[in-house]
Protein backbone atom coordinates (compact mmCIF):
# COMPACT_ATOMS: atom_id res chain seq x y z
CA UNK A 1 0.00 0.00 0.00
CA UNK A 2 0.55 3.52 -0.83
CA UNK A 3 2.11 5.66 1.82
CA UNK A 4 0.77 9.43 2.28
CA UNK A 5 1.74 11.93 0.20
CA UNK A 6 2.63 15.01 2.81
CA UNK A 7 2.57 17.10 -0.03
CA UNK A 8 -0.22 16.41 -1.98
CA UNK A 9 -2.31 18.81 0.37
CA UNK A 10 -4.92 17.92 2.48
CA UNK A 11 -5.22 16.53 5.75
CA UNK A 12 -3.81 12.83 6.72
CA UNK A 13 -7.43 11.77 7.29
CA UNK A 14 -8.75 13.24 3.30
CA UNK A 15 -5.78 11.25 2.40
CA UNK A 16 -6.66 8.46 3.61
CA UNK A 17 -10.16 8.71 2.82
CA UNK A 18 -9.26 9.35 -1.11
CA UNK A 19 -7.17 5.81 -0.64
CA UNK A 20 -9.92 4.40 0.17
CA UNK A 21 -12.01 5.83 -2.63
CA UNK A 22 -9.34 4.94 -5.35
CA UNK A 23 -9.21 1.56 -4.60
CA UNK A 24 -13.34 1.21 -4.65
CA UNK A 25 -13.26 3.28 -7.90
CA UNK A 26 -10.62 1.04 -9.07
CA UNK A 27 -12.42 -2.51 -7.91
CA UNK A 28 -9.71 -3.12 -5.73
CA UNK A 29 -12.55 -3.29 -3.26
CA UNK A 30 -15.70 -4.34 -4.26
CA UNK A 31 -18.86 -4.05 -2.97
CA UNK A 32 -19.07 -6.38 -0.04
CA UNK A 33 -15.55 -6.55 -0.15
CA UNK A 34 -13.52 -6.30 3.79
CA UNK A 35 -11.84 -3.74 3.93
CA UNK A 36 -8.16 -3.89 6.18
CA UNK A 37 -8.13 -3.96 9.95
CA UNK A 38 -8.13 -0.43 11.42
CA UNK A 39 -4.55 -1.98 12.82
CA UNK A 40 -3.10 -3.48 9.76
CA UNK A 41 -3.95 -0.25 7.41
CA UNK A 42 -2.61 2.08 10.24
CA UNK A 43 0.52 0.74 9.79
CA UNK A 44 0.62 -0.06 5.76
CA UNK A 45 -0.19 3.67 5.16
CA UNK A 46 1.75 4.70 8.59
CA UNK A 47 -0.54 6.66 9.99
CA UNK A 48 -2.06 6.64 13.68
CA UNK A 49 -4.59 4.33 14.53
CA UNK A 50 -6.72 7.60 15.29
CA UNK A 51 -6.56 8.55 11.53
CA UNK A 52 -7.53 5.51 9.89
CA UNK A 53 -10.73 5.40 11.97
CA UNK A 54 -11.55 9.10 11.66
CA UNK A 55 -11.54 8.31 7.77
CA UNK A 56 -13.03 5.30 8.14
CA UNK A 57 -16.26 7.03 10.09
CA UNK A 58 -16.39 9.56 7.64
CA UNK A 59 -16.45 7.15 4.98
CA UNK A 60 -19.16 5.26 6.66
CA UNK A 61 -20.89 8.15 7.01
CA UNK A 62 -21.39 8.98 3.26
CA UNK A 63 -22.42 6.03 2.73
CA UNK A 64 -18.87 4.72 1.15
CA UNK A 65 -18.49 2.28 3.67
CA UNK A 66 -20.35 0.07 6.27
CA UNK A 67 -19.52 -0.81 9.85
CA UNK A 68 -20.69 -4.06 11.06
CA UNK A 69 -19.51 -4.17 14.72
CA UNK A 70 -17.66 -6.61 16.08
CA UNK A 71 -16.66 -7.81 12.09
CA UNK A 72 -15.14 -4.56 10.58
CA UNK A 73 -15.77 -2.25 7.62
CA UNK A 74 -17.18 -3.17 4.32
CA UNK A 75 -17.01 -1.42 0.78
CA UNK A 76 -20.72 -0.53 0.52
CA UNK A 77 -22.92 -1.96 -2.42
CA UNK A 78 -24.61 -0.06 -4.91
CA UNK A 79 -27.98 2.19 -3.83
CA UNK A 80 -30.96 0.21 -5.80
CA UNK A 81 -31.61 1.99 -9.01
CA UNK A 82 -34.79 4.35 -8.22
CA UNK A 83 -37.97 2.97 -9.54
CA UNK A 84 -40.43 4.91 -12.00
CA UNK A 85 -43.71 3.49 -10.34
Amino acid sequence: MDTPDPNAGGTLVETIMAAIRQRIAARILTPGARLPSIRAFAGAMQVSKSTVVEAYERLAAEGIIRSRPGSGFYAAGPLAPLSLA
